[in-house]
C-alpha cells in the first residue's frame, strides 16, 4: 500500500469515526428544525441505578395460608421474573417485603399503570365460546411471539403442541355449528377480553394469530404473559413512587468522563510501547467502542446498569489485552530474524489460539451467568458477552488492517514499529 493510499484511508475513517462519535454519544436539537436528536448510547435502556424508575408494592387480595405463603410468593416472584425479562426489564427487581407482599422496581417507568401493563394480566389465557364455555386454554399452547401480520399490525403468533392443534381445530368446528353471529371465539386474558375473531371454517393449522392489539408493546406483554402462564396469587397495587437514580442524577455523566480519560491514556500507553502498531489499536479501540454501543442500542434487552458498566470496562481490557499478546508475539518473530511483513503475519497466526481461548473462556462464563442469574448480574453477563465478541472482531481482524495501513506512513518501519533483532 502507497503512502499516498495510506493517508487517504486514515482522513476517510478520521471523518467517520468523529461522525459515528457524534451520533453515539451527542445528544440535542438539529439546527434548522424542531426536532431534537438522541443519542444512540441515550436509546440504550438504562437502570434504576443510573436513571431511576418506579416501585409497587403488590399485595395479595386474599389472605394466603402461613404453610403456603413461601411456596406461593416464591412462584408467583418467578413468574413475574419472567415476565419483566420478556419484556426487556433485565435489571428490574422483585423482592418480599412486610411477609405477605412483594416490591417491585422497574427501571424507566413513571407511574403503576405502567408497572402493571409490564407485569401483565393475572389471568390464565383461554378461548371461549359465545356462552363463555371454555373450548381452549394455556395448556394447549407451546409458545408465544410477539410480531406483526402482513400490514404490520401487532399481532401474537400462538404455537399450539400437538395436541392442542387438535383440541383447536375440534373448538373451531364446533363453533362453526352454532348460528350465524355466535361463530367466534373469545380470546381472554383472566377476565380481560383480548378478541373475538369470527370462525369461517375449520382451523386446524399448528400456529394461531392473536389480532385486534393496539402496540406490539402490548403485544409483548402478551406473549410474556401466555409463556409464562397465570399468576398463583391475585394482587392489588399497594405503596407506588417513583425513584431516582440510585448512585445519583449525574453519576453516568462522570461515568463517560472516566472512560473517556481512560481511553486516552490507554491510548498514550500503547503508542509509547508500540510505536505504529499502538496507533493502529488505538483507532482500532475507537471504532470497537462505536461498534460496542450500536450493538447494546440494537438489543431491546439490555439495560445499562453500574454492573453492566463493569462488564463494558472489562470487555475494552479484554481487547486491549488481545492486542498487547498480538503486538509482543509480532516483536517477537522479529526478533527471531523475520521481515516485517512476515512478523506480523507470523505474530497474528500464532497468537490467534492464545487470544481465541482467553476469550472463548469469558464468553461461556457470560453464557452461564446470563442463564442461570438474574438482575444486575444478568445485564453484567449481557455487556461481557457481547464485548467479547465484538473485542475479538477488532482486535484480529480491525487491528491487523489498520497495520497494515499506518506502516508505510514511516521510512523506517522497523523504528516506527517498534521492532528490534534480538542481537541489538
Amino acid at each position: 500500500m502507497s503512502k499516498k493510499k495510506s493517508i487517504i484511508i486514515l482522513i476517510v475513517l478520521a471523518i467517520l469515526i468523529a461522525f459515528m462519535g457524534l451520533a453515539c454519544f451527542v445528544s440535542g436539537p438539529v439546527p434548522g428544525s424542531t426536532y431534537d436528536y438522541k443519542s444512540i448510547f441515550g436509546v440504550i435502556g438504562k437502570g434504576i441505578d443510573l436513571n431511576g424508575g418506579y416501585y409497587a408494592v403488590l399485595e395479595p387480595k386474599e389472605e394466603i395460608p402461613a404453610d403456603e405463603l413461601d411456596a406461593a410468593l416464591e412462584a408467583a416472584i418467578e413468574t413475574l421474573r419472567s415476565r419483566l425479562d420478556e419484556n426487556g426489564y433485565t435489571e428490574a427487581t422483585i423482592s418480599r417485603e412486610d411477609v405477605t407482599n412483594l416490591r417491585v422496581e422497574i427501571p424507566e417507568v413513571d407511574n403503576a399503570e405502567e408497572v402493571m401493563e409490564l407485569i401483565g394480566d393475572q389471568g390464565e389465557l383461554t378461548f371461549k365460546a359465545y356462552d363463555n364455555t371454555i373450548l381452549v386454554t394455556r395448556k394447549a399452547i407451546s409458545n408465544a411471539q410477539a410480531g406483526y401480520d402482513k400490514d404490520g399490525n401487532p399481532i401474537v403468533v400462538l404455537e399450539f403442541t400437538p395436541e392442542g392443534q387438535a383440541t383447536f381445530a375440534a373448538a373451531t368446528e364446533t363453533v362453526l355449528a352454532y348460528e350465524e353471529g355466535n361463530r367466534y371465539l373469545a380470546i381472554y386474558l383472566g377476565e380481560r377480553l383480548i378478541s373475538s375473531p369470527t370462525v369461517s371454517q375449520k382451523i386446524d393449522s399448528p400456529n394461531a394469530e392473536i389480532t385486534g392489539i393496539e402496540s406490539i408493546e402490548q403485544a409483548q406483554t402478551i406473549a410474556s404473559v401466555i409463556k409464562s402462564g397465570a399468576l398463583n396469587i391475585e394482587f392489588t397495587i399497594g405503596a407506588t413512587q417513583k425513584m431516582s437514580a440510585t448512585l445519583g442524577e449525574n453519576v453516568l455523566t462522570y461515568a463517560m468522563i472516566a472512560a473517556g480519560i481512560g481511553l486516552v491514556i490507554i491510548f498514550a500507553i500503547l503508542i509509547a510501547f508500540y510505536g505504529g502498531m499502538g496507533i493502529a489499536a488505538s483507532i482500532a479501540l475507537m471504532i470497537y467502542v462505536i461498534l460496542y454501543v450500536c450493538l447494546l442500542a440494537i438489543f431491546p434487552w439490555v439495560q445499562l446498569t453500574f454492573p453492566g458498566i463493569a462488564g463494558i470496562i472489562l470487555s475494552i481490557g479484554m481487547a486491549v489485552d488481545a492486542n498487547v499478546i498480538i503486538f509482543d508475539r509480532i516483536k517477537e518473530e522479529f526478533a527471531n530474524g523475520k521481515t516485517v511483513d512476515a512478523s506480523i503475519s507470523a505474530g497474528f497466526k500464532r497468537a490467534f489460539i492464545t487470544v481465541l481461548d482467553s476469550n472463548v473462556t469469558t464468553v461461556l462464563a457470560a453464557i452461564v451467568l446470563w442463564i442461570l442469574c438474574s438482575g444486575s448480574i444478568k445485564g453484567f453477563a449481557i455487556t461481557l458477552f457481547l464485548g467479547v465478541l465484538v473485542s475479538m472482531f477488532t482486535a484480529l481482524v480491525v487491528t491487523k488492517w489498520l497495520i497494515g495501513v499506518v506502516k508505510p506512513l514511516a521510512k523506517d518501519e522497523e523504528r516506527f514499529l517498534r521492532l528490534k533483532r534480538r542481537d541489538a
